[in-house]
Order: structure tokens, then sequence, then C-alpha cells
């Protein structure tokens, strides 16, 4: 890691810390977005199926409703726009339930079931229209036009037959309990009806009537109780046919009823789960961005602390520096590129200069005080003790002089493999630009051969002096 950051400028890595935390940041972002995304789509969903579904099954209740009251109306007065508009509320219903049938298989099952049972209903209630058309949908038209136009004549001569004692009377009991039956349809004014056109039948017979009139009353007489019969058979034909369209009505109803249900409660169900589902996410992403934010700080932290913790220790290293020789050096990283440790390197480079030149002039201070001792001493044995601590301080600086020439080997073997490696690098460096990198590495191994050479003559003059002394 130390490696990898020497690699970068301070600038680059403030840089990519602060890359690093809006990266971290666009991946909250985005994932915030794709929590909405999938939030919205499960709204979307719920009103494109369960709202929708919900929506349908109100309408065809609605159009349900509406064929209801169409259908009474017409029961009630008979009226063909009534008839008209239970043909065009089913039709609206036929497309509700189209609809409905799009949104999933479940509606399409409920749809087309819905579908049948209406089909079944208009069936039966157009088979109502057509009894009704033929019994008459007013007095005066089907068969309760004819029964009329039968008891009309009837009453007419009833009432011109005076021969006939009690035929009037007779003819207006028929009518009475003709009308108790269509008032109240109970079968025993029916029985009434036969019971008194039986007697009437035979008053007539009996009567002193001419055969032509005798003969025409007793045919109006028949006509009168077969149209009533016929009135009565239709009757009972529409009333048979309206219990199994109420039959039929009555399916639809229930299945209309629990397809809204059904919608109610998908929808309530998919509004908890998506409310749970954004409940979770909600705390997903809550600790999501608390875990960008910790990991945010952990890299600026990091970034800072290799920022700080050096230039601390440079800063330390120069206070030091300003009040003794320190022996510990900042570690570097050969080749970085951070301006710190270039710093460093530095640093490191005048400490070193400072600890040379102040060995440097201790050994100067040590081989003059040690010459002066020399020059001074009157005995064998201090100029013996004098010449010892003279060999000592020469032997010290020789060993400095060593040194700097093994740096300055090493500084020209470094230019020479620097040059070496930027000839074969291929980056467009022309020897003519790498010649004097070589030849001041040449010029250096040179300098240190003559240095070399220089301390070892003058450790051999200086011995043959002290030998020549004593």
């Amino acid at each position: 890691m130390s490696r990898l950051a020497s690699r970068l400028r301070i600038g680059e890595k403030i840089g990519l810390g602060f890359g690093l935390v809006i990266l971290i940041f666009i991946g909250v972002i985005a994932h915030d977005q794709a929590a909405l995304v999938h939030l919205n789509a499960d709204y979307e969903r719920l009103h494109a199926v369960y709202g929708a579904r919900q929506s349908y099954a109100f309408g065809i209740e609605r159009r349900l409703g509406a064929i209801r009251a169409a259908q009474a109306d017409f029961l009630m007065t008979r009226r063909l726009d009534a008839v008209a508009e239970v043909t065009r509320q089913a039709g609206a219903l036929d497309a509700e339930a189209e609809g409905l049938a799009r949104l999933d298989e479940p509606s399409l099952q409920a749809a087309a079931e819905i579908r049948s049972l209406v089909a079944d209903y208009l069936t039966r209630f157009e088979a109502i229209v057509e009894a009704w058309r033929l019994k008459g949908l007013d007095e005066e038209s089907g068969l309760q036009g004819a029964f009329r136009r039968t008891a009309h004549e009837l009453e007419g001569l009833a009432a011109s037959s005076e021969q006939i004692a009690g035929l009037e009377t007779a003819v207006l009991q028929l009518r009475r309990r003709e009308k108790d039956y269509l008032l109240r349809g109970e079968d025993t004014y029916v029985a009434m009806v036969d019971e008194i056109l039986a007697r009437t039948a035979a008053l007539a017979a009996e009567a002193p009537l001419a055969d032509p009139d005798r003969e025409a009353l007793q045919a109006r007489l028949r006509a009168y109780g077969r149209d009533f019969h016929a009135l009565i058979e239709q009757d009972r034909r529409i009333g048979g046919l309206t219990g199994a369209m109420e039959q039929a009505a009555g399916r639809i109803t229930p299945l209309v009823e629990a397809n809204l249900v059904e919608a109610d409660r998908l929808m309530d169900e998919m509004t908890a789960a998506i409310a749970e589902r954004a409940s979770t996410r909600a705390r997903v992403n809550l600790m999501i961005a608390l875990g960008a934010t910790l990991l945010g700080v952990i890299f600026a932290v990091m970034i800072t602390s290799r920022i700080v913790r050096p230039v601390r220790k440079v800063a330390e290293l120069l206070d030091r520096l300003t009040t003794e020789t320190p022996r510990e050096r900042i570690p570097t990283v050969p080749g970085a590129r951070d301006e710190i440790d270039a710093m460093a390197a530095s640093l490191n480079t005048l400490v070193d200069h400072k600890a040379t030149f102040v060995a440097w002039w201790r050994t100067a201070m040590r081989e003059a005080v040690a010459l002066r001792d020399l020059h001074a001493a009157d005995g064998t044995s201090e100029c013996a003790r004098a010449a010892l601590e003279l060999r000592s301080a020469v032997a010290a600086r020789l060993e400095q002089i060593e040194d700097a020439c093994a740096r300055i080997r090493d500084y020209g073997e470094r230019i020479h493999r620097e040059a070496d490696r930027l000839a074969v690098s291929g980056k467009g460096v022309s020897a003519d630009r790498l010649s004097p990198f070589r030849e001041a590495a040449t010029g250096l191994a040179a300098l240190s051969s003559l240095l070399e050479a220089e301390s070892t003559d003058a450790c051999g003059r200086g011995h043959d002096r002290n030998r020549g002394r004593h």
C-alpha cells in the first residue's frame, strides 16, 4: 500500500480520495434511484393490474345494475326503449369484461364466466320480450288485444240478447273474475271464470233463441274461453321465463360481487406488500448510506494520514536537526513520485551531509589536537601516546574518505544503469543526450579512484613522518 501511495503525487492522492468518495456517493444515489424505480414499478403494476381489476369490477357492477333497472322498467311499462337500454348496457358490460380479461389469468377466467352468464341472461330476456310481444305490449295488441275484442263482442251480444235472463249478469261476473285474475294472477280466479263460462254456455243452449243467434253466442263464449286460456298460458310462460331470467341474473350478481371483493383483497395485499418492501428498502438504503459515509471517512482518514504522517516526521527531523545530528532517517521508496517522499529523501541527504560534516570536523579536530600533542611531547611515552592518537584520527579520516568514495562509485554506477535503461527503453532518448550522463558517471568513478589513491599516499606519508619523529 505504501509503495502504491508513493507512486502518486499529493494532488493525485487528494483527487483519488475525492474521486473514491464521489464514486461511493454516486453508488448510493444510484442504489436509491434503483429502489425508487422498483417502487414505482410496483405501484404501476398495482394500478395496471389490481387497480384496473377493481375499476373493471366496479364498472361491471354498475352496468349490471343499469341492466336490471332497464329490465324492471320494461316489465313494468313494456316500453321498447327499455329493451334498447338493456342491449346497450349489456354491450358496455361486455366491453368491461373484455378489458378485465386482458389483465391476468384469474381475471380472464372470471370475465369468461361473467360474459357467459350475461349471454344466458340476455337470451332469457329476449325470450321474455318476445313472449310479451306475443301477449301484447299494450291492451290493444297481441293476445291481450284479441281477448279484449272478444270480451267486448261478448258484452255486446249479452246486452242485445234480452230474451236470455241473467246473460248480461253472467258476462259481468266473467269480466269481474277475469280482471281479478289479471290483477292478482291467482289460479282460483281461472277456475271461477271456467265455472261461470260453463254456466253461461248452458244458459245460452237453453235460451229461446234462433239457431243463428244461439250459434253466434256460443261461438263468442268459446272464443272468450280460448283467448282467456291462451292469455293464461302466455302469462305462465312469461312467469317461467322471468324466473329463469332472475335466476341467471342472480348468478351474475354474486360473481361480480365476489370479483370486486377479490379485487379489493388483492389490492390491499399488494399495497401492504409494497409498503413492506418500501420500508425494507428504506432501511437498506439508510444502512448503505451510513456504510458509504463510514467508508468515505475511512478513505479520507487514510489519505490524510498518508499525507500528514510523513510531514510530521519531516517536521520532527528538521526540528532535531537544528540542535543535534540525529541518527534516524525517514523511510523512502526508491523511484517514488510523491513530493513528500522526495522532500524526505532530500532531508535524509541533508542529515547525511551534516553527519558527514560533523564527523569530518570532529576527525579533523582530533587530528589537529593529536598533532599538537605530538609536537609538544617531551618524553618517549607522551610521543607514543600522541602518535597513537594521531594514527587513530588519520584512520578515521581515511574511513570517511573511503565511505565518500564508495558513495561516489555508487552514484556513478546508478547513473550508468539509468543511462543503459533509457537507451533500451525505446522512449526516443538519443545517444547524444545520454553521452553527458555517461561522461559524468565516468568522471565520478575517476574522482573516486583519485581520492582513494590520494588517501593511501597521505596515509603512507603520515606514517613516514611519524617514524622520522620517533
